[in-house]
């Protein structure tokens, strides 16, 4: 099955225009250990893009996407885990020292689990998917059920990313890493709408407009 048409045309222009003028630096990296400054769970949104917004050069971002960025408990590992296995090698073996956890606005993913968990709609044909946004229910137990749909529904976006921080943590290595001071645990929020983007503080435990 051929690529489309499109994406051939676009990495065309890419090889001939970003990789030509790069060439050096390509070639000098690939034959080195990666050493990025931060490794960043984000969304598989196509609407959120972090090498874009942080502008970031050739190997500086190790990138993990999954569904609503989530990050399980220990608890929940089952060993088959891609998130955990992905935390684990930036962390023990790339020396990361940045953990940076990205969730956004209108995030289907939060979304289709807020609706689940409210009753307001199962679909039985997502297996994998029904299983995997259990990692959210806690979040959404803290939930005020007086809020509009509207307003829980941007919580929980929220509130998911401090259940994936605690879940983060739970981790031995991480903890560890933490404890001797070689990694840093950031949460962020962007708006896709305005690009707003706030920063999770730790002592007031709320996210903070920060551009």
């Amino acid at each position: 099955m051929t690529l489309p048409i499109i994406l051939s045309k676009k990495f065309q222009e890419w090889k001939n225009s970003n990789f030509d003028n790069n060439k050096s630096q390509y070639k000098k990296i690939s034959k080195e250990k990666q050493k990025p400054l931060a490794m960043i769970i984000s969304c598989c949104d196509s609407r959120v893009q972090p090498t874009s917004f942080f502008k970031a050069e050739i190997g500086e971002l190790f990138i993990h996407k999954n569904i609503a960025n989530l990050i399980p408990s220990y608890e929940q590992n089952n060993n088959e885990n891609s998130t955990l296995a992905a935390l684990e090698y930036s962390v023990q073996e790339l020396e990361i020292p940045n953990i940076i956890i990205i969730g956004h606005s209108n995030c289907g993913g939060i979304k289709y689990a807020f609706d689940k968990f409210s009753g307001d709609k199962s679909n039985s044909k997502f297996n994998f998917l029904n299983n995997w946004i259990e990692i959210i229910k806690p979040a959404y137990k803290k939930l005020n059920i007086n809020d509009p749909k509207d307003i829980k529904i941007r919580k929980l976006e929220k509130l998911s990313i401090q259940n994936s921080i605690k879940n983060l943590v739970s981790l031995p290595f991480v903890k560890k890493a933490i404890n001797n001071e070689k990694i840093k645990i950031h949460g962020l929020w962007y708006d896709i709408s305005t690009a707003d983007l706030y920063n999770y503080d730790f002592k007031i435990e709320k996210f903070i407009k920060i551009f």
